[in-house]
């Protein structure tokens, strides 16, 4: 065999039985991790693993996986196959093997499935070629394993996608947050995203302006995207309130349905401040400020994890309920009224 490895390849491929194509399939295998083939013998070889490796069970596949990934000269062609097979044997490929090359792993961004491409993400050491391919797709499991890979280089433009995708993702937010290559500039548009204690974190780390940051936050706040529907949120809360139908339950109803512009305009009517005041105290005081609200408009604690959830999905929070966010919630419940809890939330939003 190892005289005339094409021929001999050739004539092992012929085989059929099951037994004897797993015996061929881990021979071959052997054979190229026994020493480095000619340049006229490894694409031969590396197709007539591709073909064997495509007609066996998972278990042959496994096993030709494992040994082809300690070989520095397995053929390329073997291991972009087994690199986008199913997950359990590609992952095998994708994490261990040092013979692929920058062009093996932008063809398995560009070709596989978003489970691939999160393993190829955690790979360590990888160039800007892959990893700009990897964001393309704008998966943020994918990104988020990119921002904590910290061997990874990351392109303005991906670091770009990421904090697009960010805005209605929490946790890749944080692994934003925990990157040490951030441009000041970057990081100051991402602490705006961030709760309170992580843009402290981010200012002292970076050294960020404190007043452009909270005058960013303010103005991303009360920022109107479109004022026709501004203008038809407030009417419909108008109306509510003539016909008695504007409480509590209302606004968590609109705010439910995505309608967060109604959502706004009843709980600011409800809680007796202006929006822009309503939007600037959830901006920099989060979960306090979103409790203060439900208390204001008359909602019992129970009604807060709805609006709580409802308002993370939408970006405008960024704490999960639990821990020291879910004691400050209850801390509210337990020690506002109503009255109280209305001054205190038109304290928070007077930067409006």
């Amino acid at each position: 065999m190892t005289g005339n490895p094409a021929a001999a390849l050739k004539q092992l491929a012929k085989m059929r039985d099951p037994r004897q194509r797993h015996q061929l399939a881990l021979g071959v295998t052997e054979l190229c991790i026994a020493q480095p083939l000619s340049e006229s013998a490894r694409p031969v070889a590396g197709e007539l693993l591709v073909t064997i490796s495509a007609t066996s069970q998972q278990e042959t596949q496994l096993a030709m996986a494992e040994k082809l990934s300690a070989c520095e000269w397995a053929p390329q062609t073997i291991l972009r196959h087994l690199a986008t097979q199913d997950i359990e044997v590609a992952s095998i490929v994708i994490k261990k093997s040092q013979a692929l090359t920058e062009e093996d792993m932008v063809f398995i961004a560009q070709t596989a499935s978003p489970d691939h491409r999160l393993i190829l993400a955690k790979r360590p050491n990888l160039r800007l070629r892959v990893t700009d391919t990897l964001a393309v797709p704008a998966e943020a499991p994918v990104l988020r394993a990119l921002a904590d890979n910290d061997t990874a280089e990351i392109s303005e433009h991906t670091l770009e996608i990421c904090l697009t995708v960010a805005k209605g993702h929490p946790r890749l937010r944080e692994a934003l947050a925990r990157r040490h290559d951030l441009s000041t500039d970057y990081a100051t548009r991402l602490s705006i995203m961030l709760p309170e204690s992580w843009r402290e974190e981010l200012c002292r780390r970076f050294g960020l302006d404190r007043d452009r940051v909270e005058n960013l936050t303010i103005e991303a706040a009360v920022k109107v995207s479109n004022e026709s529907v501004e203008d038809e949120a407030k009417k419909v809360v108008e109306l509510a309130a003539e016909e008695k139908r504007l409480n509590g339950e209302f606004a968590v109803e609109a705010l439910k349905r995505g309608d967060e512009a109604v959502f706004d305009h009843a709980f600011a009517r409800l809680c007796k401040l202006t929006v822009p005041q309503w939007r600037v105290a959830l901006a920099m005081n989060g979960v306090r400020a979103a409790a203060m609200a439900c208390k204001a408009a008359g909602l019992d604690r129970t009604a807060y994890p709805i609006v709580h959830k409802a308002l993370r999905y939408h970006g405008r929070l960024h704490q999960a309920l639990e821990g020291e966010a879910m004691t400050a919630a209850a801390n509210v419940f337990r020690m506002y009224g109503e009255e109280k809890a209305a001054k205190v939330l038109r304290q928070m939003g007077s930067k409006a």
